[in-house]
């Protein structure tokens, strides 16, 4: 807005449409046409003035040259016609023009708005001014992150679609229900919306749930119903759940299936949506859960790892010749399953090339974890070295004057790839502070001597205990050691010099009851349950107690537990599977004994914080 005006951009020019116009549907079309039948008429001549326009519109619409407001803005609209029509450029900006506030002509004119908006994260918006737009919109206009604005990437665009259709189109009292993912339900992005706590006077009254019908769409949906108006929401909020009912099918007809075929096998059931608390966060679910006492001490101190991104940059492998190679200067490629699992834009992306061993690192992702163990290593070419209780990191330029000419040459292509292929919303940063985004690599301590480690998303959480100590990589009758181990940020992970807490924790985390608390406060995908990031750590998990005699039998038990999965991984045990989901879960099963034991003692070390 300027001047109570509406900012418009024609190719890469600046034009304001007056609000008193925009409201004005008699007049917009004509005044736009005006304008642009002066910009024609006058694009071969030399020069023109504004008395020129002033005559021109007093003949064409002599009730708009009346007001000098509407006169100006017309005629900078008529000058940047004309100079895109001198360029050249000119084919659709007069049609944009007539159309892009036709919305407005409709603003507070309906009792009932339905729609199914666009289920599209922030971050996957690539065009850098409609994301400074959208950000706006976002973060001042609605107030949907307030104090939030680390979540905007994971931002889903569905509940500002809401409150901005809800704001403009409806009368006071209307009525919205759209069609949204059931992420509203859980994800820390939504919070403000699922408080109500947001800058539109919306009312939420009523939600369908729609996570039990399938097919439908490819990520779980609800329905989202709200009354514009002064009064403030509150809970609970009517909730209907549809569910396959019982006359002998498992899931609706067919993909799009018509309302008398739906009818037929969908069973509604009534109930009610409480708000539930947890710690900072909140989640919707259709019963009242209790409210526990505070979250876990370690909330703070758990972090998620590094950007190692993108995978072809860095998860390499070692390209063996018949006469072996030199484990201080080894010959590396792109790795097969970093290329398989590259992101479009990297796709077909083969890194080449030796570098020195003293910047080769092993880290685990979240599909290698598995409860108190984890699968092979992985090997990562990362430009760091230790610096006390951090990692420094090398440029291209630093590892040249240093003699790491091989290191120099690698992170110069991959400077070069990155530039080629980044997007736009990515320019602003070189491939190294990427890979170092928000110091979530140089942080992490190499004295340190365990990690616990968990994944950012996953159905079931699972923990496990790494010792951070160089690994060791037998490759084709030859060994090749690591400088350490780093984090990823598919995992979280914890730092500790205690042996005892490391194990203690994972005790707890793997603990089934843990992941029973945990599961209402999952966003589902696809295949269910899926983003843990520190929802877990929301649960009031106490901090180690060297004293304590419950904590200490946990960690008996995690100990046993751990040596138990690295026998049975030794062994073979996981054979030909591939799933992680079936590999955890035979894991599990092995492991039900002493989990059911963890389970009990976790639940009597809790009572008291009602879990």
């Amino acid at each position: 807005m300027q001047a109570n005006s509406y900012k418009v951009k024609l190719d890469d020019q600046t034009v304001y449409l007056p609000e008193k116009l925009v409201r004005n549907p008699t007049f917009y079309d004509e005044a736009i046409e005006v304008a642009r039948d002066f910009a024609v008429e006058t694009a071969q001549s030399q020069e023109i003035s504004k008395d020129q326009f002033t005559k021109y519109l007093q003949a064409r619409l002599p009730k708009l040259a009346e007001d000098d407001t509407l006169e100006s803005a017309l005629f900078h609209i008529a000058l940047t016609l004309r100079s895109l029509i001198q360029a050249k450029r000119d084919t659709i900006w007069a049609f944009v023009l007539k159309n892009v506030y036709k919305p407005l002509f409709l603003k507070g004119k309906y009792d009932f708005v339905i729609g199914n908006p666009p289920w599209l994260s922030y971050r996957y918006v690539e065009r850098g001014e409609y994301q400074k737009f959208l950000k706006r919109q976002i973060t001042e206009t609605y107030g949907l992150l307030s104090g939030k604005a680390e979540l905007i990437t994971q931002m889903e665009l569905g509940t500002l679609f809401f409150l901005r259709s809800a704001d403009l189109y409806p009368k006071p009292g209307g009525r919205i229900a759209f069609v949204l993912p059931r992420s509203v339900f859980t994800a820390d992005q939504h919070d403000a919306f699922r408080r109500g706590e947001f800058k539109a006077k919306v009312r939420l009254e009523e939600v369908w749930d729609l996570e039990e019908v399938e097919p439908l769409f490819n990520v779980p949906a609800c329905v989202v119903i709200a009354e514009k108006g002064e009064s403030e929401t509150s809970y609970p909020l009517k909730c209907k759940m549809f569910q396959i009912g019982t006359h002998g099918r498992a899931s609706l007809p067919r993909r799009n299936a018509n309302i008398d075929e739906a009818s037929e096998v969908l069973e509604v059931v009534e109930g009610q949506i409480f708000l539930n608390r947890r710690g900072e966060r909140t989640f919707w679910a259709t019963t009242e859960e209790a409210i526990l006492l505070g979250a876990s001490p370690y909330r703070k101190i758990f972090r998620n790892g590094a950007t190692i991104y993108p995978r072809p940059f860095w998860f390499v492998e070692v390209k063996v010749s018949p006469l072996g190679f030199d484990p201080s200067l080894p010959p590396l490629e792109t790795a097969e399953r970093a290329k398989k699992e590259a992101k479009t834009a990297y796709k077909g992306l083969v890194m080449r090339g030796n570098v020195e061993a003293d910047f080769l690192y092993a880290t685990l992702l979240s599909t290698d974890l598995l409860p108190f163990g984890h699968l092979p290593f992985r090997l990562v070419v990362l430009p760091i070295e230790p610096v006390d209780t951090g990692y420094s990191l090398l440029t291209a330029e630093e590892a040249r004057k240093r003699g790491y000419l091989h290191l120099a040459r690698w992170l110069e292509m991959a400077q070069a790839e990155w530039e080629r292929r980044r997007r736009e919303k990515a320019e602003r940063m070189d491939v190294l502070e990427w890979l170092d985004y928000r110091h979530k690599l140089t942080t992490q301590n190499p004295q340190v001597r365990y990690r616990v480690l968990y994944p950012t998303s996953a159905t079931y959480i699972c923990a496990c205990v790494v010792e951070n100590k160089p690994v060791e990589f037998e490759i084709g009758g030859q060994r090749l050691e690591t400088k350490g181990i780093v984090a990823d940020y598919v995992t979280y992970h914890y730092e500790t010099n205690s042996e005892d807490e490391a194990y203690y924790l994972a005790a707890v985390l793997n603990c089934p009851i843990i992941d029973r608390k945990l599961k209402p406060m999952q966003a589902r995908g696809q295949w269910g349950p899926r983003h843990i990031c520190k929802k877990v750590l929301e649960l009031p998990i106490p901090q180690f107690d060297p004293e304590n005699i419950v904590h200490l039998k946990l960690v008996e038990l995690s100990k046993n537990c751990t040596a138990r999965v690295a026998e049975w991984l030794k062994a073979g045990g996981p054979g030909k599977i591939r799933s992680i989901g079936k590999l955890r879960g035979m894991v599990r099963k092995m492991l039900a004994g002493e989990l059911e034991e963890i389970d009990g003692l976790v639940r009597g070390m809790m009572e008291g914080d009602a879990l």
